[in-house]
């Protein structure tokens, strides 16, 4: 047999023999194929006994026809409840006002999409088409703010506090503007104006950030930015009310089914009064014009007003100031510029809770209360008051080098406000305290443990949110160190590079000298940084707040309190669910005989001008009155004003008799007896009635919350302040502004603003040379 036969038959005997490999291949897919075969034909059972149960038997099935509908629900906001004074008379109360909303589904059923009707309320509301289209358009991905947040279905408002052009123009022409309308709304109201704005603070709309904290919140919701606003938003918010709407197949609204009614919130009683608070602010707008009469800056200022015995704050102002009706529905973004920009001197911060001032001799109640406890001084002892002392190689003075000839007592020095004799103990205590560190023991520091007995360097712990308190500071070997250790580089740098931009060439000079020392020694705690600490200077800061609880203090006898504003929260049916209790934070390392020496010292007399007496001269009160001025240092800038008091007190009782402490602060105003003084007489004398009628009945604090109504419910549902145990409103704030005018959110704006940042007003650190009374 050939080759070539011999290979053809081998090939055609190897066709005819199958390869078993293949054999097994098509033997799995068969096996695969069926089992898919088997899953499809499973599901297409169960797709068709469902599509059967649904179509057949199910006995709720959906009703196959164009008008389909589902139903979704519209958040009805609560009325927020009442913010009263102590006589319940409205800080903060509600009021029923013209809404324009727009419903988006209505105008898109338009041929032209609603053009041609915002076409015409632009031009009635004075804006823009674009504008107002942008605010009806749900918010999503690809749409941009300003959008509306709220649900589709959900008249979206455009326009608040609209007057009465606007809404004759939309309701007598109905038929030009289909989709528009002209609802009530019920929002905050400020009937003082600017009356206590910093105390009461502002609300806002609700965030992301809000709702993650709290899940129960809502776009709808109103909640407090700041203030008592935010301290108590949880009694104040209430229980929002829920709409329930039928809407079609297109998700547009065609009827309803039923609803849940809001629940107002509920109402807080402050321990402000409001005739007091609006006395206190007319005293501090009126001292500021005078000062900068006399060629003074006076920048700020401010007066708290407290009841020593229990802690609770009648009335605190602050300059500059606010309107909180600004942030009533989203304040806009030019508006909010206006408030924080540098010109503005942040009207925003409430100089008498989050300010930072150096004290000056008003700090000395602290000082003296170290030296007669830690055994200095005695009450009836005699110390040199020189016109000057040498600390450290630095001679430190008396105000105008004064002297009193040889040994003074403590009364008399507290008269006179000698700093020289508060020098020396306070030297002594820190030779006393190397000596220690020499010893390798740890230094006392009396000095710095009474201050913070007193409350200084630590939050007051108001009611308040804590970003709008201040601590206060006090210089002491621990924080100089760290501080140094966090500015170490700063200073160095500045001390190389000095400062060029200082056109004086003596600050310039002092300037670089400073951060020279600063970069090699600013670690170092020195003996006349004791002394300048005794005297309310150096790095040495309180908030009037603080000042007002220390004296408060020393006027019950010792009892330190944390400060609070407000005094109860009462529910709708005008049950008082809770009331804020007194909080006593320490009681004082200093007796009460030495607490009352203090106060017995400073009362004022006719035979002698104990510190601040004469501003108080020819005033019928003035014997009834003590009182401790302060004048502050600080560097580049005219004196800081303190008065700190006490009242009223007749002639021979004793300080605890005092029914007010009463803090005054006029920032760069000279002299405590120039400024601060006059204007807490001012008060003093609206307080006790001087010259008629005193501001508050029997001239001293309430001690019993007033009767507060409940509240009522309106036909729709929304709960509504009831009236309050008075019709009267509370005194309208000198600076308050008289008329409302139409608001329309522009484009860009900010539905509302989050929590502004408070700055401390934090003061440059005062000089080490001595200061006065």
């Amino acid at each position: 047999m050939s080759p070539a036969r011999s290979l053809a038959k081998s090939r055609a005997k190897s066709r005819a023999q199958p390869y078993r490999g293949g054999s097994y291949r098509a033997s799995s897919h068969r096996s695969r194929l069926s089992v898919l075969s088997l899953l499809i034909a499973s599901l297409l059972v169960t797709l068709l006994a469902r599509l059967a149960f649904v179509q057949v038997l199910d006995q709720n099935k959906p009703q196959q026809s164009a008008g389909l509908t589902h139903l979704g629900t519209i958040v009805v906001p609560a009325v927020r409840g009442e913010i009263v004074d102590s006589r319940g008379r409205v800080l903060v109360g509600n009021r029923s006002t013209h809404v324009l909303t727009v419903d988006r589904s209505t105008l898109l059923a338009q041929s032209d999409h609603g053009a041609a009707v915002l076409g015409r309320l632009a031009e009635v509301l004075g804006t823009k088409a674009a504008d107002l289209s942008r605010e009806i358009t749900p918010c999503g991905v690809q749409v941009p703010a300003p959008c509306w947040t709220g649900q589709p279905y959900q008249p979206v408002p455009v326009a608040t506090d609209i007057d009465t052009a606007v809404v004759l123009a939309v309701s007598e022409h109905a038929e030009r503007f289909p989709g528009v309308a002209v609802t009530t709304q019920t929002v905050l109201d400020y009937p003082g104006g600017t009356l206590a704005a910093h105390l009461l603070g502002y609300t806002g709309a609700v965030s992301a950030a809000d709702q993650k904290a709290n899940p129960k919140l809502v776009d709808a919701d109103t909640i407090g930015r700041s203030g008592l606003e935010q301290s108590y938003d949880a009694v104040l918010r209430g229980v929002d009310g829920q709409s329930r709407v039928e809407l079609d197949a297109r998700g547009q609204a065609v009827g309803t089914a039923g609803t849940v009614p809001a629940q107002q919130g509920s109402t807080l009683v402050t321990s402000i009064d409001a005739d007091v608070q609006a006395l206190a602010e007319k005293s501090l707008a009126d001292q500021i014009a005078a000062s900068r009469k006399k060629g003074n800056a006076a920048p700020s200022g401010a007066v708290v007003v407290m009841d020593p015995h229990s802690g609770r704050v009648i009335a605190a102002a602050s300059y500059p100031t606010y309107d909180p009706s600004a942030f009533v529905g989203g304040i806009s973004v030019a508006d909010y510029q206006k408030l924080i920009s540098p010109s503005a001197n942040a009207p925003l911060v409430g100089r008498a809770i989050a300010g930072q001032y150096a004290p000056g001799s008003t700090f000395k109640l602290i000082t003296l209360s170290d030296n007669l406890t830690n055994g200095a001084m005695t009450t009836d002892g005699s110390y040199p008051c020189p016109g000057s002392l040498n600390v450290d190689g630095r001679i430190k003075t008396n105000f105008d080098s004064e002297s009193f000839g040889g040994a003074i007592t403590p009364k008399f020095a507290l008269q006179v406000s000698c700093d020289t004799f508060f020098y020396a103990p306070a030297v002594a205590e820190y030779y006393a305290d190397q000596a220690r560190i020499d010893a390798k023991k740890k230094p006392l520091e009396q000095l710095q443990a009474m201050a913070k007995a007193f409350g200084v360097a630590s939050y007051p712990q108001v009611d308040l949110p804590a970003d709008e308190q201040a601590t206060g500071t006090i210089a002491d070997r621990e924080t100089r160190l760290a501080g140094w250790n966090a500015n170490k580089a700063d200073y160095c740098a500045a001390a190389k590079k000095g400062y060029p931009n200082e056109p004086n060439p003596t600050t310039r000079a002092y300037l670089s000298l400073l951060a020279s020392e600063n970069c090699t020694d600013g670690y170092r705690y020195r003996a006349g940084d004791n002394a300048d600490l005794a005297i309310g200077q150096g790095e040495t800061t309180v908030s009037p707040l603080q000042l007002a609880t220390a004296y408060s203090a020393m006027v019950n006898g010792g009892t330190l309190y944390a400060p609070t504003l407000g005094w109860g929260v009462v529910d709708g049916s005008g049950k008082v669910t809770r009331t804020v209790q007194p909080k006593v934070v320490r009681k004082l390392p200093v007796s009460k005989q030495n607490l009352a020496f203090f106060g017995d010292s400073l009362h004022f007399e006719d035979s002698h001008s104990v510190s601040g007496a004469l501003a108080f001269d020819g005033s019928p009160i003035k014997l009834m009155i003590g009182g401790k001025t302060g004048t502050a240092e600080v560097y580049g800038k005219n004196d800081t004003s303190w008065f700190a008091s006490w009242g009223p007190v007749q002639p021979g009782a004793s300080v605890g008799n005092a029914k007010f402490v009463v803090v005054g602060m006029v920032e760069q105003a000279g002299l405590g007896s120039s400024a601060a003084a006059p204007m807490v007489r001012k008060v003093y004398e609206g307080l006790l009635g001087a010259y008629g009628k005193a501001v508050v009945p029997g001239s001293k604090p309430a001690t019993a919350l007033p009767k507060i109504a409940p509240t009522v419910q309106r036909s729709t549902g929304a709960a509504v302040a009831g009236p309050s145990v008075t019709t009267a409103r509370p005194p309208v704030s000198t600076s308050a502004t008289a008329a409302r005018a139409t608001v329309v959110k522009p484009a860009g704006a900010p539905r509302s603003v989050g929590a502004v940042p408070s700055p401390d007003v934090v003061l440059t650190p005062s000089t080490s040379s001595a200061r006065r009374r």
